[in-house]
């Protein structure tokens, strides 16, 4: 019964497009989470107009599911939760530009928060991978365990959070401009990890719905 009910959900050649561009949404995601990776780790500010590009390039795959979606792809009572996702997986790309254009605003970062910083990215570029894995386990199963480890690298940036911001008490900062940049800075770079987890829940409700 329910291998029947994914073909009638994901046969048809709309259905297809609809989810081999959300596909195409969630690899740019992993692509811009990597390059986001490299700007905080390698101060690899040449990347930061990839990332720009990448955002632009994703706004544009939206725009398309949404018209596909709203010309007949899927069947009605699941139209609303893909259009959601694929709202939310572009929130991702926009979140990820501002970051980086906040990078360059930043006149430097702390040597006790660089690895902190690095490694939240690391772990959104892993989050990244695991909801595109997700994404794929709606026809393939297995999605109960991909949702589970999303779940808990989502904490453990919720924990990096509170030793950030303890941090952050003790430096000094030469102007309000420069502490205003800076903490939007960390802001977005947590939130990204918070995005992943939002999608990842709307993954999980087109499961449900599905059945």
């Amino acid at each position: 019964m329910i291998d029947r009910i994914k073909k009638i959900v994901f046969g048809g050649e709309r259905e297809r497009e609809v989810v081999e561009l959300i596909g195409k949404q969630l690899e740019l995601i992993i692509d811009t989470c990597e390059l986001m990776k490299s700007v905080i780790d390698r101060s690899d500010e040449a990347v930061v107009g990839d990332v720009c590009e990448a955002e632009k390039l994703g706004d544009a795959i939206r725009r398309d599911i949404i018209l596909r979606i709203h010309s007949g792809a899927f069947i009605p009572a699941l139209r609303s939760e893909f259009c959601n996702l694929a709202e939310e997986l572009d929130e991702i790309l926009d979140e990820l530009e501002d970051l980086a254009m906040l990078y360059l605003m930043m006149n430097f970062i702390p040597d006790e928060l660089r690895e902190e910083f690095v490694r939240i990215a690391e772990i959104n570029s892993k989050m990244a991978y695991l909801l595109l894995d997700a994404f794929n386990a709606l026809e393939k199963g297995g999605l109960s365990d991909i949702l589970l480890k999303i779940k808990i690298f989502e904490e453990q940036v919720d924990t990096m959070k509170g030793r950030i911001y303890e941090k952050l008490k003790v430096i000094d900062f030469s102007n309000y401009a420069e502490w205003y940049f800076f903490i939007k800075f960390v802001e977005k770079l947590i939130n990204v990890s918070d995005l992943i987890e939002d999608a990842s829940d709307t993954i999980q409700v087109l499961s449900v719905s599905i059945r």
